[in-house]
């Protein structure tokens, strides 16, 4: 007779293979896209195999409507726009690179992200993946980056040999400086793993040493604007997480002694965060604008038009106001997807719009640096409004979930924090980006979203 056990080993054996791809993720951002695009095909394939073959429960939620409506306007608005005759189309028929690389065929690629929801939601109603696991794998990688970028900055190159670019230290990720990123994404699930494990205590000193250790780590990277964010989302943790509070105070205080070291006897690193500073000081830009105009009223267009740009400092002011026309010349449908690449060119004519200031002919990229930007030019103000209106109802249920108290058991609730917590710095939209449809931010964005759609739908995980 075979016992209730022998069942649920075999059960377990069956799905183990779907965990360990679940559950491996943070290491594949690591490794590099191609192994990342790998890998999610396979856990997607994986996935809709066990879910077909064993019949797995989906409650469809209304929310749904949103997302699936957005992809599929993205694909449609963007097969119209590149057969439309004009420089779209005369640049993909010059190009002649196939259809593999044609904007039409990328965008319907991107309905991987949506079933990548669907799957999570599936898989986590079925208790068959738990967050505990991804965040213990997440502990563990955030930890050995943070620990090989110090180990980069100080003997000048990492536990892989890889050279350190001064200012900037990249460790395993080699030549793509996108560790801060990375540990801004992945590091409070790491934060919140290890609480979960002391969550009787008012402090602990692994947590704080942790916590330290990821802060420093991501100043080194490099990476400015992960820092800011890194540093945003410590902030709102010591505000509302008591748990936490206290390890966080001391981190925090251990980081910024470490930090002023560094800036003492680094000029290079305290230059970098100096100038970072100025160019987000909006007050300071606004008020030297206002003081300016007041000493001569005879100030040319151009320079009376300096009012409206409250990021001429930035790296990406340029590309942000080129974004911008691009918008303004088609503000309700957009260019369709992998469009500002080619049509940011077209920005070079003082009549593209009234202040002549925001002409810019190199303000050229692959994306406009800023998910809202990029939405708003080549998906419209359709595309944008879908988007939004997604994220806060998403936001809304997670929290509104959060705060009540009979759903889900406390520990597995205390899990969803962080979740909720790198959604909103994922969608904040005062802060310079990547693409929002690259497989590397995608699957992040949308692999996070899952979770809090499993969530909502009031799911025991």
């Amino acid at each position: 007779m075979i016992s209730l056990k022998t069942l649920k080993n075999q059960k377990i054996s069956k799905f183990k293979l779907l965990e360990v791809l679940f559950y491996t993720f943070p290491v594949s951002f690591i490794v590099g896209n191609l192994i990342l695009s790998i890998h999610l095909f396979l856990f997607l394939i994986i996935s809709l195999y066990t879910i077909r073959k064993e019949r797995l429960n989906f409650n469809f939620q209304r929310s749904y409507w949103l997302i699936i409506v957005f992809f599929l306007y993205f694909f449609l608005s963007t097969v119209i726009q590149f057969n439309i005759p004009g420089v779209l189309n005369d640049t993909i028929f010059s190009q002649n690179d196939g259809w593999a690389k044609h904007p039409a065929f990328k965008s319907f690629l991107l309905v991987r992200f949506l079933i990548l929801v669907f799957v999570i939601d599936i898989l986590f109603f079925n208790k068959i993946i738990k967050l505990n696991n991804l965040f213990l794998i997440s502990c563990l990688c955030t930890s050995f980056v943070s620990i090989d970028i110090i180990i980069q900055y100080i003997f000048g190159s990492d536990l892989f040999g890889l050279k350190s670019f001064g200012n900037r230290n990249s460790g395993p990720f080699g030549d793509e400086l996108i560790a801060g990123g990375y540990l801004a994404k992945f590091s409070f699930f790491t934060f919140f793993y290890i609480s979960k494990l002391n969550k009787n205590k008012k402090y602990n000193f692994f947590l704080i040493f942790i916590i330290a250790v990821h802060l420093i780590g991501v100043l080194l990277s490099g990476n400015k604007m992960p820092m800011l964010l890194f540093f945003f989302g410590s902030f709102l943790v010591l505000i509302f997480i008591k748990q936490m509070r206290l390890s966080m105070i001391y981190g925090i205080i251990i980081f910024i002694s470490v930090a002023l070291l560094i800036f003492k006897n680094d000029p290079l690193m305290n230059s970098t965060y100096i100038s970072f500073v100025d160019h987000i000081n909006f007050i300071n830009d606004i008020e030297q604008t206002e003081n300016v105009k007041g000493v001569d009223e005879n100030l040319d267009n151009d320079k009376k038009n300096d009012k409206f740009n409250f990021l001429k400092n930035s790296g990406h002011s340029i590309i942000y106001k080129t974004a911008f026309i691009m918008w303004m010349k088609q503000p309700i449908f957009g260019f369709g997807q992998k469009s500002f690449r080619i049509k940011c060119h077209e920005v070079s004519s003082p009549e593209t719009l009234h202040y002549n200031s925001f002409v810019l002919p190199d303000g050229c990229s692959t994306h406009p640096h800023n998910y809202y930007l990029e939405i708003l030019s080549e998906g419209g103000i359709i595309a944008a409004i879908l988007l939004v209106t997604f994220f806060i109802i998403l936001l809304k249920s997670s929290i509104a979930n959060q705060l009540k108290k009979e759903y889900p058991a406390e520990p597995e609730k205390y899990l969803l924090i962080p979740i909720i917590l790198v959604f909103l710095l994922e969608v904040w939209p005062l802060k310079s980006t990547g693409s929002f449809f690259t497989t590397w931010n995608a699957t992040f964005f949308w692999l996070v979203a899952g979770i809090l759609f499993a969530n909502n739908s009031k799911k025991n995980i």
